[in-house]
């Protein structure tokens, strides 16, 4: 593996080959400028919105650069919906968001990263687009031709639903109300503007097919002829045009030809009318007045039949939404129907989702992509495999141009270049991965449709001979300093217990929520986790563990808001068991009940079976969850869960032909995109607020059971990190966590005072009684929604008791949370079907409890947060330390370089004041210029942790040091502590292999709640018997980087009553106390 600076492979190895390649020259230009790429050190994420856009982001390019970041991570920054906070919701593909700015503000925001060094990695979206309104172009062009539109294999859309009235439509469930009664009060007008027609529908304007414009025109079309003359040029151009419409291909005629006749004479016949209604002004009065008579009048039903005709006659089927979504003949993400997904996997789609930012990868304006929602994709494998070679692609294109030769085109010298390029770079061979190919079935998981496993991804840039049978292997540059692959990518990926990445897939590493959940547990104490699971069982008075919360939430998202799913899927099913007659007696119904149970006792998001190949992982996971879906219902037939089993593992129906082979994978390929979202919904969004006995566990990927991290767990995962996926990024906070990194250090403490909390619990149920109601004949809010709501308050409570306004902006937070909270849990309200006397009851206990007229409420809580919050602030710097300079690429979330104590969003996208972060990062490097002011406000910190410079401290100082060489090439080494707190501090080194030498040493405590009082930091004293050996090292001094202070490992160890002398964390670099 190359490092920075070394040349490309020379081209010896294209001369073995033969002659040498016309293309040759050109590889090696391509990969010389892969070895220039921007080091990768540090991220920090940045939402982009309309209020935050190119020019503030510019503005603040200069302060991450201070701060010691190597990359901007920005937020998707395609077109979305107008006002989107997160830009997850794009519109078009074709070119950036004009909210975030024009193209020179962009053009200046991407010259400010260069300026200052950094570089970009950009989230994109590949799995859906945004479909709500009318400003998606291509899903417009859906809803006006149907299967006949040029987009409509962009969309995952059943064209032949099971609902048979819905054949060759696409069902809308956007109605405030039924149908009949939106369409009779008026609220569905047609329009005309610029030759079309479209219906109203609130703020949208839904296009009305062409082919049935002539319903419109032709209303009241004899009385305006016989008005105007027969003759007349103007009649004479209408009854031409009517023509024109009744000539138009249908839209079941989805023909290459016939679509392409469609298209073209529909603008045609939009652009002449559009001109006859411009110069005649009594045809522009006959449509206005055919579109009121089509319009109906309010309190006359009847006068609404033609407009009813004419709608059931479109391309999409008008619903009210609450009673639509379990018939939904297109696929979601999740489900958000205004999300529709997008068919990435076929070549054209791919091209057109991908242009803009692929060509910003190529000039260098981006530096690698962050894939959302990976899992959705039909193929995954497939479509990052095509990412890589579609930039490299481009690049080379670039290259090309930029040589300017003209003794040969580009598409002369492509196929050359992209053979040479793969036998030096191995992977999948490119042109499998960009055959056109319209049939669905085809995108196989397995670009080679082999039937075997695609190369391990660490294989990209080594030798072109390439073992499948070999172990596989992940990327194995620690420093990521070439990014071992083409183009950096993370994905972002939620990963199961003891669950990782495919080794197939060409990427860095996840977008970090392992890791997150890796540290958070870190920081939990196991037996006081038990108590407090104790306590909570007893105070919700518990009927299942989490195990069975988990089955029954996803239980209930599969029969509500995904039962459209699992009926597409049964379908499918039924029409496959029907290819044998071993399976042909088994009924709908009993397929539809054993997939529902199989999908709800999936143990992770999803499997990654694809064309001809099941791993052994996958192969496990299905089995299991088959069994474990046959124990619990013994009334079933058990033969059917064996039958699906065996169609996932590409086992059943037997003696399929090729169009059998096809609909099965297609069946079990639709089946994983659907295990994904099921996961997501029945547990992120629905168990993790139904079982809530320690808040901070509750986060992605996390299991609120089985969370603590010992501190050789932590090492193994690093070390495995290291060697597989050392690109990965290493999160803590994101913009999708429930709570950010320091409400969950300080809710961590609660395992480490389970008595202490429960005491508090007790007294506040008491003193707070009085403001609950009773709902349905039950408490509200319920015994776990008061649990939620106390532990969150302790969790947000802020460092310095809040002041009035200060208390009715927390007072406002909460209402939106436990809104948020209970309507999520599903079980007393929920978004669907809400309670609005629970509604009320819980948002006037929220209001009441925290007015607390008395005081003693909120004494109290001040009182029991100031005992706890010490230790939290001191978990959360442990936790920054630690993240910054493990194994991966540590990612900072915007504005949690100070403390923040946000929750879900939309509380963690509130606006960041960058302007106190610039001024307070400017007075920390004025503090600390020489090894005694470092000491001395080291201390300073150290005795109040409640300064938000802390933090900044901690993470700049951290970042600084990861910036260095000391971490190219380097091993991880686990340093376990001796005495007797060594159960309290997590250390760990770097050096460089086959030396004695560390260059780094980091050490960080962790549960220090006990060790002393609430207003002491764990200060030096309390460590005179722990000590690091550290193996094999050699002589020589260390430098605590936070001190200045000089550390003395002459002995062989590291003694951390002296390393914590001033400061209760330490960050070792060797040298002299003035090398600092």
């Amino acid at each position: 593996m190359r490092r920075d600076g070394e040349p490309a492979a020379a081209a010896s190895s294209d001369e073995t080959l033969g002659e040498r390649s016309r293309a040759t020259p050109l590889v090696d230009e391509v990969l010389g400028r892969l070895q220039e790429r921007r080091t990768w050190s540090a991220t920090y994420r940045l939402q982009m919105r309309k209020e935050f856009g190119y020019s503030p982001a510019a503005a603040i390019v200069d302060y991450l650069a201070d701060l010691g970041v190597s990359h901007v991570y920005s937020s998707p920054q395609l077109q979305s919906r107008s006002g989107s906070a997160h830009g997850y919701d794009v519109t078009d593909h074709s070119h950036r968001n004009t909210e975030l700015g024009a193209e020179a503000d962009y053009s200046a925001f991407v010259a400010r990263l260069r300026e200052n060094g950094l570089g970009c990695l950009l989230d994109i979206v590949p799995n859906h687009m945004c479909v709500a309104g009318d400003a998606n172009g291509w899903w417009l062009d859906v809803l006006t031709h149907g299967p006949a539109s040029r987009f409509s294999h962009y969309f995952d859309i059943d064209w032949e639903p099971v609902k048979r009235e819905l054949a060759g439509k696409v069902l809308l469930p956007v109605l405030g109300d039924f149908y009949g009664k939106v369409l009779e009060a008026g609220q569905l007008p047609i329009e005309f503007d610029e030759g079309r027609f479209f219906v109203r529908v609130y703020e949208a304007r839904l296009p009305i097919d062409p082919r049935t414009s002539d319903e419109i025109l032709r209303s009241g079309l004899d009385e305006f002829a016989a008005t105007a003359g027969p003759e007349a040029a103007d009649v004479i151009e209408l009854q031409s045009i009517l023509t024109a419409i009744q000539h138009l291909p249908p839209r079941h005629a989805t023909a290459p030809e016939k679509v392409a006749e469609r298209y073209r004479e529909s603008v045609v016949i939009s652009n002449r009318l559009q001109r006859l209604a411009s110069d005649s002004s009594r045809v522009a009065e006959h449509v206005q007045s055919a579109v009121a008579r089509i319009n109906g009048r309010a309190g006359d039903p009847p006068s609404f039949d033609a407009l009813d005709r004419l709608l059931l006659s479109q391309a999409y089927a008008l619903v009210y939404w609450k009673a639509g979504s379990d018939e939904m003949n297109y696929r979601r993400f999740f489900d958000v129907t205004e999300l529709a997904a997008v068919c990435t996997e076929s070549v054209d789609v791919f091209e057109a989702t991908h242009d803009v930012v692929l060509k910003a990868a190529v000039a260098g304006e981006v530096d690698g992509f962050r894939i959302d929602h990976i899992d959705g994709l039909l193929a995954p494998t497939t479509y990052l495999w095509r990412l890589q070679w579609a930039f490299l692609e481009r690049l080379g294109k670039r290259v090309f141009d930029d040589r300017l030769s003209d003794e040969e085109s580009w598409e002369e010298v492509r196929p050359d270049y992209l053979a040479r390029l793969h036998e030096r770079l191995a992977g999948p061979a490119p042109q499998s991965l960009f055959l056109q190919d319209r049939q669905e079935n085809k995108a196989a998981d397995s670009p080679a449709n082999s039937g075997s496993p695609v190369p391990p991804a660490a294989a990209f840039l080594d030798s072109p001979e390439i073992d499948v049978a070999a172990p596989p292997a992940g990327p194995t540059d620690p420093s990521v300093r070439d990014g071992a692959l083409p183009l950096y990518v993370t994905v972002e990926k939620i990963l199961g217990p003891s669950e990782d990445l495919p080794p197939e897939w060409p990427v860095a590493g996840t977008s970090g929520y392992d890791y997150l959940n890796q540290i958070n547990g870190l920081f939990v104490d196991p037996r006081g986790l038990r108590t407090l699971h104790r306590h909570y069982e007893r105070f919700v008075d518990l009927k299942e563990d989490f195990h069975e919360t988990v089955y029954l939430s996803k239980r209930l998202i599969l029969s509500s808001a995904m039962q459209s799913e699992v009926q597409l899927l049964a379908h499918r099913l039924d029409r496959l068991s029907h290819r044998h007659r071993r399976s042909r007696d088994y009924t709908l119904q009993a397929l539809r009940a054993a997939l529902r149970e199989i999908i709800a006792c999936f143990s992770v998001y999803r499997t990654y079976i694809h064309d001809g190949y099941v791993s052994e992982i996958d192969r496990k996971i299905v089995q299991r969850a088959a069994a474990m879906a046959k124990r619990r219902n013994p009334a079933l037939e058990s033969s059917v869960f064996d039958f699906v089993r065996d169609v996932l593992l590409l086992e059943q129906p037997l003696d399929l032909n090729e169009d059998g082979r096809r609909e099965r994978d297609l069946f079990v390929g639709r089946f994983q995109q659907v295990t994904s979202p099921v996961m997501a919904k029945g547990v992120e969004d629905t168990a993790f607020y139904r079982y809530v006995p320690l808040l901070s566990l509750e986060e992605v990927g996390g299991e609120p059971i089985h969370a603590v991290t010992s501190i050789q767990s932590f090492h193994d995962q690093n070390v495995a990190r290291q060697a597989k996926w050392p690109g990965a990024l290493l999160a803590t906070t994101t913009h999708d966590t429930k709570r950010t990194e320091d409400v969950r250090a300080r809710l961590s403490v609660l395992s480490e005072a389970p008595g202490e909390w429960r005491s508090a619990l007790q007294r506040w149920t008491r003193l707070n009684r009085r403001y609950r109601r009773e709902v349905d004949g039950l408490p509200a809010p319920s015994r776990n929604d008061e649990w939620l709501f106390y532990q969150t308050l302790v969790g947000i409570w802020p460092l310095v008791a809040p002041d009035e306004e200060q208390l009715k902006e927390l007072t406002a937070r909460l209402i939106q949370y436990m809104e948020k909270a209970t309507h999520e849990a599903k079980l007393r309200t929920s978004w669907i079907s809400p309670n609005p006397a629970y509604d009320d009851a819980v948002r006037q206990f929220v209001t009441e409890v925290l007015a607390d007229r008395s005081g003693r409420f909120l004494a109290d809580v001040e009182r029991f947060v100031r005992s706890i919050a010490p230790a939290g602030l001191w978990n959360s710097a442990s936790q920054v330390l630690l993240k910054t300079l493990s194994p991966g690429i540590p990612d900072l979330y915007q504005g949690q370089e100070l403390w923040d104590f946000s929750l879900v969003d939309p509380d963690n996208r509130r606006p960041v004041d960058y302007d106190l972060r610039r001024k307070l990062l400017g007075e920390l490097r004025s503090r600390i210029t020489s090894p005694a002011d470092r000491g001395d406000f080291a201390r300073e910190l150290a005795a109040a942790p409640e300064n938000p410079l802390l933090k900044l401290y901690v993470t700049h100082a951290a970042l600084q040091v990861r910036q260095s060489d000391a971490f190219l090439d380097a091993e991880y080494v686990p340093l376990p502590a001796e005495g007797d707190r060594a159960g309290h501090v997590c250390a760990f080194g770097w050096r460089r292999p086959g030396s004695k030498e560390f260059d780094v040493i980091v050490v960080a405590p962790r549960l220090v709640h006990a060790h002393g009082k609430s207003s002491e930091s764990p200060v030096a004293s309390l460590w005179s018997d722990t000590r690091i050996p550290l193996p094999d090292v050699g002589t020589g001094d260390f430098v605590n980087v936070f001190t200045g202070g000089a550390v003395d490992a002459s002995t062989g160890e590291v003694r951390l009553e002296q390393a914590f002398a001033d400061f209760p964390l330490a960050l070792l670099c060797p040298g002299p106390a003035e090398s600092v």
